[in-house]
């Protein structure tokens, strides 16, 4: 078990449930009246090259980014705040949520490098009329995870090589647009354990919580980031626990594709990317499409993906109306 003594000076400084903001130093640009609203998705990989992913940002010209591992206050990062680095590069205000504080425990790889934080993130052209965080189920203890004998050894030895505080959420915020509400949800699922099932119900969890606040509105709700559906034939040659035929998936079919064709129709969600087209790789063993930007009640004119910068995911983005 992890304890306040574990924690850097930083660290202790920080609040698990708190949204921060990260200013530009000039004015919002706003959403240009009369066209669709640009979302990006994006897993940065905890931000190593800050100015490199703000010139893709920036090329890509998304009004809302929805941004997952983004780190502050790691060694491995060079002890940088990335989203105040993004925002101040980009024009646009950051909305950040801590997912871990990362302990800088003995043995830990110095690419992993802790002593901060990392979390979700929203980049916005304008201000927001509200913000929030949502706790889906915790498909894993990353606190205690190491001493429960009941997991896979596989995840308790991840688990005690990145001991970390916290737990997955996905950070949510309102807009006014053109006069119509729209909700944007940044999301990263859990990838280490409870597989196809345990990440759809992050997903569901996700989708109540927004709905319960909204009421029976009829707003736009995106829920985009990395989905981490990554199970498949390949994958489990590495991850034994996963299971094949989750929630009715036929064998062979990867996590990805069954998503697309079984789970999302019937929550009204829709993806507009094809299933083959991969977000994340690994060279010249893996590649999957793991990042999602899922539609409610809102329509997609156009979509594309951005380049590899600086991360082993690649951004994506869609025009929605």
């Amino acid at each position: 078990m992890l304890n306040d003594r574990a924690l850097t000076a930083f660290q202790r400084t920080l609040q698990l449930g708190r949204i921060y903001a990260k200013r530009p130093r000039q004015p919002l640009a706003g959403i240009a009246p009369g066209r669709p609203v640009r979302i990006l998705a994006w897993n940065i990989g905890r931000g190593f090259a800050p100015e490199r992913i703000a010139d893709t940002i920036r090329d890509l010209r998304p009004d809302i980014a929805c941004l997952q591992e983004v780190d502050w206050g790691n060694r491995r990062t060079g002890a940088r705040d990335v989203l105040q680095i993004l925002a101040e590069r980009t024009g646009m205000l950051g909305l950040y949520g801590i997912e871990f504080l990362e302990v800088q425990a003995p043995g830990r790889p110095r690419r992993l490098a802790g002593g901060g934080a990392t979390g979700n993130a929203l980049l916005c052209r304008i201000e927001p009329r509200a913000c929030f965080r949502i706790e889906p189920p915790a498909e894993l203890d990353w606190e205690h995870g190491a001493e429960d004998h009941k997991l896979p050894p596989r995840v308790r030895a991840r688990v005690r090589r990145e001991r970390r505080l916290g737990r997955r959420f996905a950070l949510a915020a309102e807009f006014d647009v053109g006069g119509a509400r729209v909700v944007v949800a940044s999301v990263h699922f859990e990838d280490k354990l409870g597989g196809t099932s345990g990440r759809f119900r992050q997903f569901q969890s996700t989708v109540e919580a927004i709905d319960a606040r909204r009421g029976n509105s009829d707003a736009t709700v995106v829920v985009a980031g990395d989905f981490n559906t990554f199970d498949s034939a390949v994958a489990r040659l590495v991850t034994p626990d996963t299971d094949a035929t989750a929630l009715g998936r036929p064998k062979g079919t990867s996590e990805a594709a069954w998503w697309k064709r079984a789970l999302l129709p019937p929550t009204g969600f829709a993806d507009p990317f094809h299933v083959a087209a991969w977000t994340f790789r690994v060279p010249a063993v893996f590649r999957a499409k793991l990042d999602w930007i899922t539609v409610r009640n809102g329509s997609v004119r156009d979509c594309g993906s951005g380049p590899f910068a600086s991360s082993d995911h690649r951004p994506i983005w869609a025009d929605v109306e």
